[in-house]
């Protein structure tokens, strides 16, 4: 939407929730932030959460088309995985931990399950790409593509373990260790 107050209310709910959360982060505090009323807020949004949820849309739709853009794209295969970790960082890029607790640890804000619902719409477009890839030879062929997708799935639950997120600085690096292990195991050279 090009609406100017639209915008104000979307950018600076982003700029909160990624550094509170939601559930930090009152209608009040996004209205103040963005120079706008609450009636102005409620004309766009009916609460917090379905803004969220636009947010997230928006990340989502980002992402794809940044996705199929890469896929098209003429590089190797391996510069085409490294792309993609970095668009995954790049999402993540100064997403607080409350933030990603809201969506995983608060069932009850109901994002986990939209955020699900999102991640299941692009996994066709990663299966396909995977799928090409191994046709090509760039992945092994007696690997699964449901095991690749399982262990990705995997490293979203482990945003669920606040134990294994507190050894890290940020979550972007967690999810860059869980995708070095799967492409290069933790045998070094030397094992």
């Amino acid at each position: 939407m090009n609406n100017p107050k639209y915008k104000a209310i979307f950018n600076k709910a982003k700029e909160l929730f990624w550094k509170h959360g939601v559930k930090r982060v009152s209608i009040e505090e996004i209205c103040k932030e963005a120079g706008v009323s609450k009636m102005t807020f409620y004309k766009f949004f009916p609460n917090k959460i379905e803004l969220a949820k636009n947010i997230l849309d928006d990340l989502m739709e980002n992402s794809l088309n940044r996705l199929n853009e890469l896929i098209k794209s003429d590089i190797p295969f391996s510069e085409k995985l490294k792309e993609i970790f970095l668009m995954k960082l790049e999402g993540t890029k100064n997403i607080s931990m409350e933030f990603i607790n809201d969506i995983y640890n608060n069932p009850q804000l109901g994002l986990m399950d939209y955020m699900n619902e999102l991640q299941n719409k692009s996994m066709g477009e990663i299966v396909k790409f995977y799928k090409d890839a191994q046709n090509k030879g760039a992945i092994r062929s007696d690997v699964k593509i449901e095991f690749i997708l399982g262990y990705t799935k995997q490293i979203v639950k482990m945003m669920e373990d606040d134990h294994l997120v507190s050894l890290y600085d940020q979550p972007q690096d967690l999810i860059m260790e869980s995708m070095n292990l799967l492409f290069y195991g933790i045998v070094t050279g030397n094992g």
